[in-house]
């Protein structure tokens, strides 16, 4: 399959709006602008618009026609064929239909859902059975976890990591504070779902399986600024060490001297200490982040503390509570994206447009299974020459995938040399879903009335760039004989306060504006004398009525 995106290609015609039985506003030649479009263009510019008289129906017409003149022209002028455009507008195109390649309803959930959770924090523990992740024999394993529920409940950890934990496959752990995105999102889901002291059901993520117990929920710590020196090793050498310099502190030595020249943190000591601002469960050291939230007042010291790394003092530089949505958002977002959510929000999309194109598939995988052969080791399997490739597997509107199609996909994308129906299954959702991706994309422009506006607009707005950059701006500048022919017939334009003429070098930007002006007006001129326009009346007043 084919994967491009060659608009300017497949719509070189279509810089004017198709009629598909709607009014007619106006036509250049044989090419039509309607009653929608025109009021799409005006109502999205009217707040924009200074200037008094181009709100004016009739003038912003006008307007609007001297921009389809513009257009025309640029088309009659080969600028569309630059490649310095195609280019841009190729690049442009790909960015922008980023935007409507997703599921926005269940993106704008997950941001609100995410923003909840940061809300609060969530104090749990778990056990996990570690497990392949194609491993479809878990039934024994879900089973042992049943079992742990009730002794989880009502135990305590230290017990049941002593009983069960064997740092291989079964893990007890404390988990201490966390919120969204610090754990993969089904575990996280699953913490949210479940109330103080008590054990979730077993469910599994890509590490295994688990059941979480939640021990406490809290309101958000907000976010903490603080800095710290750090002595690597945990003996009675760091202890005596760390107690000195946090004795020199105390007696008015400077915190951030110290860190430059004693902390062994050496990404940080040149700063004085200062680590990045960080939230409760971001840290890989749960006594490190308890010290420093433990810290009231800026500029606060702590007490040495220990942690795995080693020995630490903190100093307090700033805290803040929780942002609002509006701020958190963009970060949410990025975060979303490169997160396990972003497979909900594609799979939500896949949804509807496998409702969408009404598709109609063959799923019997099992033929592929039996008959895509082993080979060697660089070629995993192959496609045996005898393979029905013309035989159909999918359809949907104009497109028809056929069994070679999808053998071709297995070999070019399977990922080890164990072929079980469970990948092919895995492989047939992926190819059915890019299949319809692929042709969605391919077909944004016709499918997607505001994708197409936009990218119109776009579009259009480059070509006249060039146009004008041209046909009018340069030409102007470089005509020094018809600028100064302006000045010397316009010298009252150009006077100071006492009535004096302005010299011709002190007034040359003001004298190119305003020849410019005169300039493209004549062109415009040009452009319609050279064009057959017709307004229909009868439409403009029925726009006329409408929008009063």
């Amino acid at each position: 399959m084919k994967n491009i995106f060659l608009f300017y290609f497949i719509f070189p015609l279509l810089f004017f709006a198709q009629n598909n039985g709607k009014d007619i506003l106006f036509s250049i030649d044989n090419n039509h602008v309607t009653s929608e479009e025109f009021l799409k263009v005006y109502n999205k510019n009217l707040d924009l618009i200074t200037d008094i008289s181009q709100k004016n129906i009739d003038n912003y017409l006008q307007l609007y026609i001297d921009y389809k003149l513009k257009v025309l022209e640029a088309y009659d002028k080969k600028y569309d064929k630059k490649e310095s455009y195609i280019s841009e507008l190729n690049k442009y195109s790909a960015q922008l239909a980023s935007n409507y390649l997703f599921d926005k309803i269940s993106q704008d959930s997950l941001l609100n859902e995410a923003y909840e959770r940061t809300k609060k924090e969530i104090n749990a523990s778990h056990i996990l059975i570690r497990i392949d992740q194609e491993s479809i024999d878990t039934l024994d394993i879900y089973n042992r976890l049943l079992s742990y529920r009730s002794e989880f409940k009502n135990n305590k950890l230290e017990y049941l990591t002593k009983k069960y934990h064997d740092g291989e496959n079964v893990f007890v752990e404390d988990l201490g504070y966390f919120s969204a995105f610090k754990m993969v999102y089904s575990f996280e889901t699953k913490a949210y779902e479940t109330n103080i002291n008590e054990v979730s059901m077993p469910f599994r993520t890509r590490f295994g399986f688990h059941i979480v117990k939640v021990n406490d929920i809290r309101n958000s710590l907000g976010e903490i600024s603080v800095g710290h020196i750090m002595l690597y090793k945990n003996n009675k050498e760091s202890e005596l060490t760390i107690n000195s310099i946090y004795d020199s502190i105390i007696n008015g030595s400077n915190f951030e001297s110290l860190a430059k020249n004693y902390s062994n943190d050496k990404k940080t000591s040149s700063l004085g200490g200062k680590l990045k601002p960080f939230t409760s469960g971001q840290l890989n050291s749960l006594p490190f982040e308890k010290a420093a939230f433990e810290l009231e007042d800026i500029g606060q010291i702590s007490k040495p503390i220990q942690t795995k790394f080693g020995w630490h003092i903190l100093k307090l530089y700033s805290k803040s509570e929780l942002k609002s949505f509006k701020e958190l958002k963009p970060s949410l977002l990025k975060k979303i994206r490169n997160n396990s959510r972003s497979s909900v929000i594609s799979n939500s999309f896949y949804k509807k447009l496998l409702k969408k194109y009404s598709v109609s598939y063959n799923n019997n995988l099992t033929y592929f299974l039996n008959e895509l052969k082993d080979a060697d080791n660089n070629n995993p399997w192959a496609i045996p020459n005898n393979i029905e490739k013309d035989k159909l597997l999918i359809s949907f509107n104009n497109v028809k995938l056929n069994y070679l199609d999808f053998a071709n996909y297995i070999v070019n994308n399977a990922l080890n040399n164990q072929l079980t129906y469970k990948p092919i299954e895995n492989l047939y959702k992926d190819f059915v879903n890019k299949s319809l991706m692929d042709y969605y994309k391919n077909n944004l422009y016709t499918e997607n009335d505001k994708y197409r506006f936009i990218y119109n607009e776009y579009r259009d707005g480059l070509l006249l760039f060039d146009l004008m950059e041209n046909e009018v701006w340069n030409r102007v500048k470089e005509d020094t004989l018809a600028l100064k022919k302006y000045y010397n017939n316009n010298k009252s334009l150009f006077m100071n306060i006492d009535k004096s003429i302005k010299p011709y070098d002190e007034v040359s930007g003001e004298v190119i504006s305003n020849y410019q002006v005169l300039f493209e007006k004549k062109w415009i001129n040009s452009l319609r004398k050279k064009r057959t326009i017709f307004i229909d009346k009868k439409v403009l007043k029925k726009i006329k009525k409408n929008i009063k």
